[in-house]
């Protein structure tokens, strides 16, 4: 980095600045509307917002473009030395002029910057790095691109379908993100080259479209597939919410209880007739190994110890065997 941007920034109400419109100044009226001015100040770590989103809840459009450019108005005449750092705003089709020109237009005068208070990082980049960049480039190389990035046609887009918020978002985005260019400059580590390498670089256009299409429909099928599963676990956690409180309610408990009841009775009933029927077995085995035992170990089985409890019915015979083995 040289002296010139260095020196820049040194002046006393240095703010870096973005702004958002629905299309670009062809130097005709109307000129086109702005939906979001950003500004970032280095010093203060402050970044502040005029934007269409502020006033729009209680007001219409056209009156809440009209406050946000006031409040710009207002900004700038207290701090009559101030100066900005901007990514190509100095052309006809968008920058300061169409700003401008849009607040005439509105019977706003905004004060006139002086070109010495301007300075246009796209060209000190362009001239550093010796290739012009567009501001999704140079976010993008250096990992300060995010999903609150929109491009100008999709500002313009969402100008038109009242998405105000999505516009602050992405405006607010590329305001901090040219100080942290700055930065990168500063430490000699900014990026102006693709930080890997593209996978369409040498194939035609008809390719790159069916290649594009391809990602669509496997990132729509690998969304489908997470809707579907999540539909399906939703179910189940429906279910098991609806079995609980089946189970717990109070105008269910006389019927889960009799349910119980019943439950408890068949089982008791089965665990008799499997006694009976088995224990009847046992005994005819009993008896047939007790015919071939000698008298005297017949005498100490008439001392054996015998329990039985319903609750635990196999456990009980195996117990009684134990003891009297």
């Amino acid at each position: 980095m040289d002296d010139r941007l260095e020196k820049f920034l040194q002046f006393d109400d240095c703010y870096f600045i973005h702004y958002a419109s629905d299309g670009f100044y062809s130097g005709l009226s109307p000129a086109p509307r702005i939906s979001c001015i950003a500004i970032y100040n280095k010093d203060m770590d402050a970044r502040k917002v005029f934007s269409i989103d502020t006033y729009f809840q209680s007001h219409s459009v056209e009156e809440s473009e009209k406050l946000l450019l006031k409040e710009f108005q207002s900004f700038l005449k207290v701090r009559p030395e101030i100066s900005f750092v901007h990514w190509n705003m100095n052309g006809k089709g968008f920058g300061f002029k169409a700003l401008w020109a849009r607040a005439k237009e509105l019977d706003i005068e905004l004060p006139e910057i002086e070109e010495e208070y301007l300075f246009d990082l796209a060209s000190y980049v362009a001239y550093l790095s010796e290739k012009r960049l567009s501001i999704k480039q140079i976010l993008w190389f250096n990992s300060l691109l995010d999903r609150q990035y929109l491009d100008g046609k999709d500002e313009a887009l969402y100008f038109n379908q009242q998405k105000f918020c999505e516009i602050t978002a992405s405006v607010s985005l590329k305001v901090v993100g040219l100080y942290y260019v700055v930065e990168e400059l500063k430490n000699g580590t900014l990026h102006t080259e693709k930080p890997f390498a593209d996978p369409c670089d040498g194939l035609t256009k008809e390719e790159r479209h069916a290649r594009a299409l391809r990602i669509d429909a496997a990132r729509e099928e690998m969304l489908r597939d997470m809707v579907n599963h999540n539909k399906i676990l939703l179910q189940k956690q429906q279910k098991a919410v609806e079995d609980f409180i089946a189970y717990n309610d109070p105008k269910y408990q006389e019927t889960s209880d009799r349910c119980r009841s019943d439950f408890e009775n068949r089982f008791k009933k089965e665990s008799q007739d499997f006694i009976k029927k088995h224990f009847a077995k046992v005994e005819r085995k009993f008896d047939e190994e007790l015919d071939n035992y000698e008298p005297e170990y017949v005498e100490q089985e008439e001392s054996c110890i015998f329990f039985f409890d319903f609750g635990h019915p196999l456990l009980s015979l195996f117990c009684n065997w134990f003891a009297n083995r």
